[in-house]
């Protein structure tokens, strides 16, 4: 197979749990490997495109491509690609039906920025620090609620209400609940929700809403149109649902081990966990074969 493209999620696939990083003096050493051979890296997540950034801010300048948002959103660092947003009746609709779940954290990401309802920022605060805890991170207590909520979605904006995000281009809304319960919920928001809505678990109890028809496998498929990449000349990375169109549209899918047995079960390839950088250790193979079959 001809590689011309890797795309990884990051969140339990690139990243460790507690501490969210990986191996950044390893993956310099590839992705010099890969601009020689002429191989795009894409950063394919549900998270937004500013908390790319900051994952990959050692490698800026570097011409690599993000799908953030679970593909409502591609970029280049320096400059917008394709924004798919939903209208404004959509997102009046959802949070109408978020109403019916008070005890549901969500933050609404738009292209300009996160926002956050006032009156919701208690529930997903709470449940995101509960579970960083139990991860074992370190959560500083003293942090006020839109502090710690930054953290993890940069730059968000408290609001009273859906008014005062002006015409912002809402590209997806982020649900946090515990893991346990995620399975009802979801049962819940498939019948609830507008039709062109759809929720997607994302690891770690966190559902997203994505307009239908969007996801990283169609971000993927749009990516490769426009570099002129075929599916069968790339790899993909992933652990949870909302990586599935990706896994099943690239020549190659691959779960980590740690990925969810339904995620496991449509991979072409198992490798091992997040926890011990299998993704790196894979790409490095992967990249063996390339030049060697290029000598």
């Amino acid at each position: 197979m001809t590689l011309k493209l890797i795309a990884t999620d990051m969140d339990g696939t690139l990243l460790t749990d507690a501490e969210k990083t990986f191996d950044h003096e390893y993956f310099g050493r590839l992705l010099t490997r890969m601009e020689k051979l002429d191989v795009k890296f894409v950063v394919a997540s549900g998270n937004q495109f500013p908390k790319l950034l900051q994952y990959m801010q050692d490698f800026l300048g570097r011409n690599i491509l993000y799908v953030a948002e679970n593909g409502g959103y591609i970029a280049r660092e320096d400059r917008d690609i394709l924004i798919s947003a939903f209208s404004p009746e959509t997102v009046a609709a959802v949070v109408k039906v978020l109403d019916q779940f008070p005890d549901l954290g969500f933050i609404i990401s738009a292209h300009e920025g996160a926002f956050l309802i006032r009156d919701r920022a208690e529930p997903i605060t709470r449940i995101v620090r509960e579970h960083m805890e139990f991860l074992g991170a370190e959560v500083p207590r003293e942090l006020d609620y839109i502090s710690f909520i930054n953290r993890f979605y940069p730059d968000t904006q408290v609001i009273e209400s859906l008014d005062e995000m002006g015409d912002a281009s809402v590209v997806k809304f982020a649900l946090q609940t515990h893991r346990r319960d995620i399975e009802n919920i979801l049962k819940q928001l498939v019948d609830l929700l507008p039709s062109n809505v759809v929720p997607v678990a994302s690891g770690f109890g966190a559902i997203d809403l994505v307009s239908r028809g969007v996801n990283k496998g169609s971000a993927l498929k749009w990516v490769g149109q426009e570099l002129g990449i075929k599916p069968e000349e790339m790899i993909a990375f992933g652990d949870n649902s909302n990586d599935l169109e990706m896994l099943q549209y690239v020549g190659e899918g691959i779960a980590v081990e740690n990925a969810a047995p339904h995620v496991k079960a449509v991979a072409d390839t198992v490798i091992g966990t997040n926890e011990d950088g299998a993704v790196l250790k894979y790409i490095e193979v992967k990249l063996d074969q390339l030049e060697s079959a290029q000598q």
